[in-house]
């Protein structure tokens, strides 16, 4: 059972993309008899996968006539993957920014490790969620050394308004002067599945950054989670061989 949840979900996923890739609004969906033997799955793998997409407002079922899509239920956010924070808190007060926490923790070695520290020093974790029209949309773990971040644990409204980075700025005249970044594809983890609106198993995104200042020591550490119906990334390119 587990297991045909598990390919339901990538199912899910692989008929989400085809469908906003080659169909219009209208068209008819492939019957479940012709997508069980592509996928090579069993009829409810595929009756699972089709009803969470009539659940997302994707398909429309008509008796007796088939399964028609509907067209996309709402547009993607479109933007760099450097601005998406940025972007949200811009379109107040239909986008907004939740706090869900924020702690003193000792450094994994992950943590030290992206943060140039020792293991085991103590740092700010602060865990936060992009909404845009009430519906989650990212949400993004960050870390940051105790003497950046403990100011910062002061001022909890303060992180529903602003950027880690310009509040650094703000608070400890930080400057920051480049950023490291990672964009890559995983799966939805039980740890923030349910602040994205996601299940278990769903396709995220995932971007990984860290923050340097002027002196190019590490300032901020971040890993948000995007959620993959939601997203196009755009990065253009002004030179290339």
């Amino acid at each position: 059972m587990k297991l045909s949840f598990q390919k339901s979900l990538v199912i899910q996923a692989i008929l989400r993309a085809r469908l906003e890739r080659d169909f219009a609004p209208g068209d008819r969906v492939p019957s479940e008899h012709a997508l069980c033997a592509e996928f090579k799955v069993s009829r409810m793998t595929i009756q699972q996968a089709l009803r969470r997409l009539e659940k997302e407002g994707l398909l429309a079922r008509e008796q007796g006539r088939g399964t028609f899509y509907s067209g996309p239920p709402r547009p993607r956010t479109e933007t760099e993957p450097s601005q998406l924070l940025e972007t949200v808190i811009s379109q107040l007060p239909v986008g907004f920014v939740r706090l869900v926490g924020s702690h003193l923790q000792a450094a994994t070695a992950r943590i030290a490790e992206r943060l140039a520290i020792s293991p085991g020093s103590e740092v700010v974790a602060i865990n936060r969620v992009g909404v845009v029209d009430n519906e989650p949309i990212m949400f993004i773990r960050a870390y940051l050394p105790r003497e950046l971040g403990q100011r910062l644990l002061e001022d909890q409204m303060a992180l529903t308004r602003a950027t880690l980075a310009s509040l650094l700025h703000d608070t400890y005249g930080v400057e920051v002067d480049s950023v490291t970044q990672t964009v890559s594809a995983t799966l939805a983890d039980p740890e923030f599945a349910d602040h994205l609106g996601v299940e278990v198993g769903a396709p995220v995104l995932e971007g990984e950054r860290i923050y340097f200042d002027r002196a190019g020591r590490p300032v901020l550490w971040s890993r948000a989670f995007y959620r993959a119906d939601r997203h196009h990334f755009t990065v253009t390119l002004k030179e290339w061989r």
